[in-house]
């Protein structure tokens, strides 16, 4: 399928999901076991940051940053295009915490009229 059609796929999924995060203290890892492809952005908001994930259909998730003491807290959003870019768990980073993003189950359909 092209690009288009598979965002459209997953926009279309996250207009009938609610959307969740799963939060592991760490650095968000890839299933290859990587970094996976990454959106850096400083912020002292994180919610600014969940935000940003919640609306952009290629969003699996995002980690924030937050120094003990002083310094800037980092966001980054994590995007994928293909299976083995999804987010799988987190490693050990000292003050980082790492949020899959999840989908509820779909709405189960509507009942068939009555005869």
């Amino acid at each position: 399928p092209s690009a288009s059609s598979r965002f459209a796929a997953a926009w279309r999924a996250s207009r009938t999901r609610m959307v969740w995060y799963f939060g592991r203290a760490g650095a968000c890892v890839t299933r290859a076991g990587g970094p996976g492809k990454y959106h850096s952005a400083s912020t002292s908001r994180p919610l600014l940051c969940r935000r940003s994930c919640d609306v952009d259909a290629f969003c699996v998730g995002y980690s924030v940053y937050a120094p003990l003491v002083g310094g800037q807290v980092e966001c980054k959003t994590y995007k994928a295009q293909a299976p083995e870019d999804a987010i799988a768990g987190a490693t050990p980073s000292s003050g980082t915490t790492c949020y899959a993003k999840k989908y509820s189950p779909p709405p189960p359909p509507p009942p068939p009229p009555l005869p």
